[in-house]
């Protein structure tokens, strides 16, 4: 997993290429990142280098480092990297300085509890809402896990298919349960339910503009 100074300098390296067909040199990438040091953007040219993205050719004194995009390069550097600059309050208004000190290019840069084998799902009905979960949300779902009665679950049920519950034991039954007084708790023999995953955290994304 790149940096996100990494991630940013392979998005510059890219979007130059694909500009101007040529690299800017080490001083031009270190203006344009705000960096004072130039020796910083050779730290990270040298990583991105061992990790594939890039080929670097030494030109001996006095002539630039050539830099170039490997294929695998080019593919990460065209997944844009999108600045995070802060918090803003919505309540009293206080001054915000805006910097961008950090950069969201994966969802795991926005759910850092994100591990392997996390999947996504999109809410249909409405059988949850008491739970904050809208039709149109996107879910993260983790697998193979124990959950609790508090945990929103995606649940199989053999012969009827999947649903967005609360699962409570009951022994031989398993009790779902809603969170909307419009759908009333089931219960259903425990042998025909597979728990298939519990929500982590859910997004509700809504274009303003």
């Amino acid at each position: 997993m790149l940096y996100p100074r990494q991630t940013e300098l392979l998005a510059l390296i890219d979007d130059a290429v694909r500009r101007t067909g040529s690299v800017p040199n080490g001083r031009e990438l270190a203006g344009r990142m705000g960096l004072a040091n130039v020796s910083a953007v050779y730290a990270h040219l040298r990583k991105l280098e061992a990790a594939g993205f890039v080929t670097l050719t030494s030109g001996g004194r006095g002539v630039p480092l050539q830099i170039e995009l490997t294929k695998k390069g080019e593919r990460q550097g065209r997944a844009r990297p999108w600045p995070r600059l802060g918090s803003i309050p919505a309540g009293p208004i206080t001054d915000v300085q805006a910097q961008a000190d950090d950069f969201v290019t994966t969802l795991p840069d926005l759910v850092p509890q994100m591990k392997v084998g996390d999947y996504l799902l999109v809410v249909e009905g409405e059988s949850m809402l008491g739970a904050g979960l809208r039709p149109g949300m996107t879910l993260i779902m983790r697998p193979d896990v124990v959950p609790t009665e508090r945990d929103v679950c995606s649940v199989y049920v053999e012969g009827e298919g999947n649903t967005l519950k609360h699962v409570i034991d009951e022994g031989e039954f398993a009790r779902l349960v809603a969170e909307n007084p419009d759908f009333p708790d089931r219960l259903v023999p425990a042998s025909t339910v597979q728990i298939q995953g519990v929500v982590i955290a859910a997004f509700d994304v809504q274009a303003y503009r």
